[in-house]
């Protein structure tokens, strides 16, 4: 009569551990930005003025009311403070660079990153499931070997050199990419994917490698076992015990290696976003760190930080939804208390 009980309160335990110990890794990550951004050398007043259409020679004095102006003169504590209050208020402040303020500038830029990591999840899955299936169901034969060649070259293969090649195999050779002129889907969705298309196969290209290995490798286990063996002596055909039973066996193991790869994703984006003349968010990181714009790269470092703190934690929940053995390591746990 108590396990029932004992377990919800174990799952609310479990959630707000896991709540507590996101909000100080997130604490973190805003304070270890804070502290880069502001030991890196240069001047972020400096630069700014330099960017200011008609100025000449800077004095000491233009320079430190620059800095005045930005509030760059008060103590990095303060400044700090003040930061972490404006994001209480969802104000991040103003760009050093435009003027405008961080989340007006950033929020159409989130459309574009968000595409890109929709498409290349997709392409991750589509490329990775049938290859590393019928890697398994063909072991030792030359598709698997080939599909295992090819996982690793994607492994080995750089994002910022195979976006360099294809960049220029469709611009030069098929006439299919234009590398200016940015479209919304909503706007040409034709030219939209000739642009977030290429950028987001580049990108997906590392994590299908790895995934492929994966799903190979837990679907040679899944084949091997007893209840397959039962099932194909029932008739049960080769295609649904792979559905029914194989795919089920490496959903775990495949949904955890995609967690994994969002913050490479993330890092990748910044790369393949310049590449591709993309718009986005990682392309605006690249441009706030040369800028030394501290409220842009203070803001997208701690969106990247939630965002992969939080596929994690979706990560470990569904895992232990996908996997009977840790649904049942959790109410065994939990009866006992």
């Amino acid at each position: 009569m108590t396990g029932r009980p004992a377990g919800r309160h174990e799952v609310t335990a479990r959630l707000a551990r896991r709540g507590a110990v996101m909000l100080i890794t997130l604490w973190a990550v805003t304070l270890l930005a804070f502290v880069l951004l502001r030991v890196a050398p240069g001047d972020a007043a400096l630069g700014a003025l330099a960017r200011s259409p008609g100025e000449g020679f800077l004095t000491p004095d233009q320079i430190e009311a620059r800095r005045h102006a930005l509030g760059l003169d008060r103590t990095y504590m303060n400044q700090y403070l003040d930061w972490l209050w404006g994001l209480v208020r969802l104000d991040a402040g103003r760009s050093l660079a435009s003027g405008i303020p961080v989340l007006e500038e950033l929020a159409p830029r989130f459309a574009v990153t968000l595409e890109l990591a929709a498409l290349t999840t997709l392409l991750v899955a589509g490329l990775a499931v049938p290859a590393g299936l019928i890697a398994a169901s063909r072991a030792g034969s030359w598709v698997d070997r080939g599909v295992r060649a090819a996982a690793l070259s994607f492994l080995a293969l750089p994002s910022f050199w195979v976006g360099l090649l294809l960049l220029l195999a469709l611009a030069s050779w098929f006439g299919f990419f234009r590398a200016v002129d940015y479209a919304a889907p909503s706007v040409d969705l034709w030219r939209n994917l000739q642009q977030v298309g290429p950028a987001a196969l580049v990108l997906a290209l590392r994590p299908a490698g790895l995934l492929t290995r994966v799903i190979r490798a837990s679907s040679i286990e899944a084949l091997a076992a007893d209840y397959v063996r039962a099932a194909r002596a029932r008739g049960v055909g080769e295609a649904a015990i792979v559905w029914r039973h194989v795919l089920r066996t490496a959903a775990p193991h495949a949904v955890t290696v995609l967690g994994a790869q969002v913050v490479y994703l993330l890092g990748g984006a910044i790369v393949v976003e310049q590449l591709f003349s993309l718009p986005g968010l990682g392309r605006a990181m690249a441009s706030a760190v040369l800028a030394r714009d501290y409220p842009v790269v203070q803001l997208l470092v701690l969106a990247f930080g939630v965002v992969a703190i939080s596929v994690n934690l979706a990560v470990d929940m569904a895992h232990g939804l996908l996997d009977p053995r840790v649904r049942g390591a959790d109410a065994a746990g939990g009866g006992a208390r």
